[in-house]
């Protein structure tokens, strides 16, 4: 199985990639949001740390968090109109625990991904300390390329020009 991994720090990189292609017209205003809502600046959260995996299939990716001192009752996912939010519901109050260290930050936190209106989610589990989200690209028939013939007048045809 061949997996494509992008992490939060290849993020700054991609978008300047992306924003100086020449074939990438009109999108300034995507690029100019990703910028101005902290992706890829010392301001973003980094927690809690994320992948965005592209499986074999070029349609289908993941989301996997790591999600360590968490329960799946903790965790709440919830996806409106194209917004898909993932956000801890934990009550630290009931952890009657007295740590003499604590290095598994177990904090509330709050994460959103803004989804393109293609993308679908299609389910979430819950593995040994991973949330995995998984989304599926479905692109309508009508937005699929297509090949458009050429026309032209057959050959030895003359072809009359208007002035």
């Amino acid at each position: 199985m061949v997996t494509t991994r992008f992490t939060t720090e290849h993020l700054p990189t991609i978008v300047t990639q992306l924003r100086n292609d020449p074939f990438l017209l009109g999108f300034d205003q995507l690029f100019d949001r990703l910028i101005s809502s902290g992706v890829g600046t010392a301001q973003a959260s980094s927690y809690p740390p994320y992948n965005i995996v592209r499986n074999d299939n070029s349609d289908s990716f993941a989301i996997e968090i790591a999600l360590a001192g968490f329960a799946e009752h903790d965790i709440k996912v919830t996806v409106k109109e194209d917004n898909l939010t993932v956000e801890s519901t934990k009550d630290h109050d009931a952890d009657s625990a007295v740590y003499v260290h604590q290095g598994i930050a177990a904090r509330n936190f709050k994460r959103s991904w803004t989804l393109s209106p293609t993308i679908k989610v299609t389910g979430a589990s819950f593995v040994n300390g991973l949330l995995i989200i998984s989304l599926v690209n479905e692109i309508p028939e009508e937005k699929k390329p297509k090949t458009i013939t050429i026309n032209g007048p057959e050959v030895g045809t003359p072809v009359q020009l208007n002035e």
